[in-house]
């Protein structure tokens, strides 16, 4: 999933507390939400004092994610908020909400 991503980490974490959908479509933000770190590895990384440059991509990853308070659930509202738009637009009760108010 990682290698998909083709922007700097920071800059993903930027568009992420942003809430940002111009950067993020509502599949990454959903694979962001797959890939997040369990509580075992932020106890794992938390203590690494070492240089990010040597860790793998993921591990660089959870390190980023881990500078966001409450990461997963920021997540799940930003992918909320992408979705909350189309699904207004389809809701067939609203259609018919619509038309009953329309014609009174």
């Amino acid at each position: 999933m990682l290698t998909k991503v083709k922007m700097p980490l920071p800059d993903m974490m930027a568009a992420v507390l942003a809430m940002d959908e111009s950067v993020l479509d509502v599949d990454q933000v959903k694979n962001l939400i797959k890939f997040c770190p369990t509580k075992e590895e932020m106890e794992l990384l938390k203590g690494y004092t070492g240089d990010k440059e040597n860790l793998e991509k993921c591990e660089q990853y959870f390190l980023e994610l881990m500078k966001v308070p409450r990461v997963e659930s920021k997540l799940r509202v930003f992918s909320f908020k992408i979705q909350f738009l189309s699904h207004v637009r389809k809701s067939v009760k609203l259609k018919i909400m619509k038309k009953i108010l329309f014609f009174g």
